[in-house]
């Protein structure tokens, strides 16, 4: 949908999202899609998957890090002395 349909029939669009006759819409602006409106239950579904990917990506990246062996550790405060910064200042 234009932009401009959108401003002129917020309202009835707004009810079709938030009575689930429409999932979301697509929002256009000078033929380039610039937005999606959707309710709020399909946001946090979304926003849940996304925190989701997110620890599955920590999950495996500590997997994988228990691999190391400890010889090659990484000490922290080595860590910060090579980077020039305080433990204070973090």
């Amino acid at each position: 949908m234009s932009s401009t349909e959108i401003v002129r029939n917020f309202s009835s669009i707004l009810d079709s999202i938030t009575k689930h006759e429409k999932d979301k819409i697509a929002v256009m602006r000078k033929n380039k899609l610039e937005a999606i409106i959707l309710s709020v239950e399909e946001y946090e579904r979304i926003y849940e998957l996304l925190e989701l990917f997110e620890h599955i990506q920590i999950y495996k990246a500590v997997e994988q890090r228990k691999g190391t062996p400890l010889n090659e550790y990484i000490d922290l405060d080595r860590l910060l002395a090579e980077q020039g910064i305080d433990l204070d200042e973090i």
